[in-house]
């Protein structure tokens, strides 16, 4: 059986939302990995620390996304203040 224009135009409309699905799906994952690994390497470099801070503070974060990143940006400050004391001894 032959399908509708209004069918396949409907098929259409769904593959298109699955392979939306699956580009954002895809941009997460990125965002995940590359997110994770700057976030390992700042916190083991002060400079890097001070960089992602410094980004971090010209983002214009949602008040729960702050929240949700509170305790990293203390570390960060954290990592970022070893080298200044290093600087100064």
């Amino acid at each position: 059986m032959a399908l509708t224009l209004e069918q396949k135009i409907a098929e259409a409309q769904a593959n298109l939302a699955r392979l939306k699905d699956k580009a954002r799906s895809e941009d997460t994952r990125q965002k995940i990995i590359v997110g994770a690994a700057v976030i390992s390497q700042a916190l083991r470099s002060s400079s890097l620390a001070g960089r992602l801070l410094a980004i971090l503070e010209a983002e214009p974060l949602r008040d729960h996304d702050k929240k949700a990143v509170a305790d990293l940006i203390e570390r960060l400050k954290s990592k970022a203040a070893e080298e200044s004391n290093h600087g100064t001894s």
